[in-house]
């Protein structure tokens, strides 16, 4: 018998084998590993590698190709072979791409579909696991990395799915938890739905995952979406996309919205954005903020803010810790930062002081300040106080601040001003609380006026809102050269 022969005899015999098994894959609204890869990558552009080494390196599949014509590595378990368990020779087909991927400066993608570990190799499992977890870690900032979860992904897994940039999970069929609810205890059980804890709404609220899908074919069209916005690696630039620039043209709809108190923020961000590229990240966790991926006239930005519509768009602990990481991600991959701000402050809380907010707006103010890529603020309502200095300021973090006409800026909210300024005028009236609505008033103007604070050095310069994407696209492409000097260090010394 030839080559040929032995190796297509092999081949009928596994595929054989493997049927009943992808037929039940399918039965539940799953794909197989290799269609996972086939639909993320370009048409005839996937080339698998190590697909020849033995069975029990068969529980995932590794492997190369182009997304939007550029090089992507991904790998995909396979939940048909041994429920897509991770063991000693698997987790080193994962690694040889993971270093691979690094070394080509090019995007990871993990498809992560598995029951967890094969538990007869013992303690070996600890150190196949650790050899992906270390370059998740030794790779984060260097090279993207997006993690799909289409199916169970539990134990260590769970935190090497975290470790990406992007996490993208599906409605049904997933699950992403440390701790499985097999192992919860009685207790916890009488609380807790077996799986409300770790399915993709949860775990979206949590900020676990960035993104739910409501299918796999969603997930990976998103994954795709994000690869087009973000570089290959930290030392290289977003790649652009076309916009037509008939488009580029001044947004009327914006001086209806400035003048409108209860406008919805999204609108502004479509106004300001091409045409419906706007990504929402991490959309159900910390809702009094957003934080999203954009094109404005084709280059990447990303953008954060707060929420009116929801609490008044103040900050809490959660929405601080949502723009953290997404801070994070866009200075690590060279993605200039928009803030667009309108919020009552921070939030005035007991518990939020006891669990530490005065940290973790500390975090974010560093966070900013750390960043080195192009930092715009554009204060279209509202914004007083410690809000100013953490979103807007360029004292703190950012290059350039504009505000709308409709803005109102002020050390402290415009009542607490007053309390102090006029306090012995308000106490010796015959009504104290009349006096004081009066006052404010009268002197409500004067005290959040944009023009003071433009004239003091604090704000660049008023633009009318229906110029706001011209010139927010003019500052981001003049600022494209910036460079920053630092202090030569390891790291600073405040936790994020």
């Amino acid at each position: 018998m030839s080559y040929v022969e032995k190796f297509m005899n092999v081949k009928i015999q596994n595929e054989s084998a493997s049927g009943q098994k992808i037929q039940a894959q399918h039965n539940l609204g799953k794909n197989t590993c290799k269609e996972r890869m086939i639909k993320l990558f370009d048409t005839g552009s996937f080339i698998e590698l190590g697909g020849m080494i033995s069975n029990d390196g068969a529980g995932v599949v590794t492997g190369y190709g182009t997304v939007n014509r550029r090089l992507v590595y991904a790998y995909s378990q396979d939940y048909t072979v041994d429920g897509g368990a991770i063991n000693s020779v698997n987790a080193n087909k994962i690694a040889s791409l993971m270093d691979m991927s690094v070394k080509m400066g090019a995007p990871l993608v993990q498809i992560l579909d598995s029951a967890g570990a094969k538990i007869t190799e013992g303690l070996d499992i600890l150190g196949a696991y650790g050899k992906i977890l270390k370059r998740n870690a030794q790779n984060s900032g260097v090279i993207p990395q997006i993690t799909l979860v289409m199916g169970p992904c539990e134990g260590l897994a769970a935190l090497s799915a975290t470790m990406g940039d992007f996490v993208i999970i599906t409605k049904e069929n997933s699950s992403l938890c440390v701790t499985p609810s097999s192992k919860l205890t009685d207790k916890e059980k009488i609380f807790i739905d077996s799986k409300d804890y770790s399915d993709g709404e949860s775990v979206n609220q949590n900020g676990s995952a960035h993104i739910i899908a409501e299918n796999e074919e969603e997930a990976i069209e998103t994954a795709r979406k994000i690869l087009s916005y973000i570089p290959s690696n930290n030392m290289d630039n977003s790649p652009l996309s076309a916009e037509d620039m008939g488009l580029n043209m001044p947004k009327e709809k914006l001086n209806n919205i400035a003048d409108n108190e209860n406008y919805d923020i999204y609108e502004i961000i479509n106004e300001i954005s091409d045409k419906e590229s706007f990504l929402e990240i991490n959309k159900k966790w910390g809702q009094t903020v957003f934080t999203g991926l954009s094109k404005i006239n084709g280059t990447t930005v990303g953008i954060l803010g707060t929420n009116k519509n929801i609490k008044k768009g103040i900050l809490n602990i959660k929405g601080i810790d949502k723009l953290i990481k997404f801070v994070k991600v866009c200075d690590g991959f060279n993605i200039p930062i928009i803030s667009l701000v309108d919020t009552k402050g921070l939030e005035i809380d007991l518990k939020q002081e006891k669990d530490g907010m005065a940290l973790e707006a500390s975090k974010l103010l560093y966070t900013l300040s750390e960043a080195t890529v192009p930092k715009i603020s554009l204060i279209i309502g509202e914004i007083y106080g410690a809000a100013y200095a953490l979103l807007a300021s360029k004292e703190v973090s950012f290059d350039i601040c504009y505000a709308w006409p409709s803005a109102k800026i002020s050390l402290l909210a415009p009542e607490d001003m007053t309390k102090v300024l006029f306090r012995e005028e308000i106490v010796s009236s015959e009504n104290p609380r009349d006096e004081e609505k009066k006052i404010i008033s009268e002197h409500m103007n004067e005290m959040t006026n944009p023009y003071v604070a433009a004239e003091k050095g604090y704000v660049d310069d008023i633009i009318m809102p229906a110029e706001t994407k011209q010139r927010l696209f003019a500052v981001v492409d003049m600022l494209g050269s910036k460079r920053e000097i630092k202090y030569p260090k390891k790291h600073g010394s405040i936790l994020i």
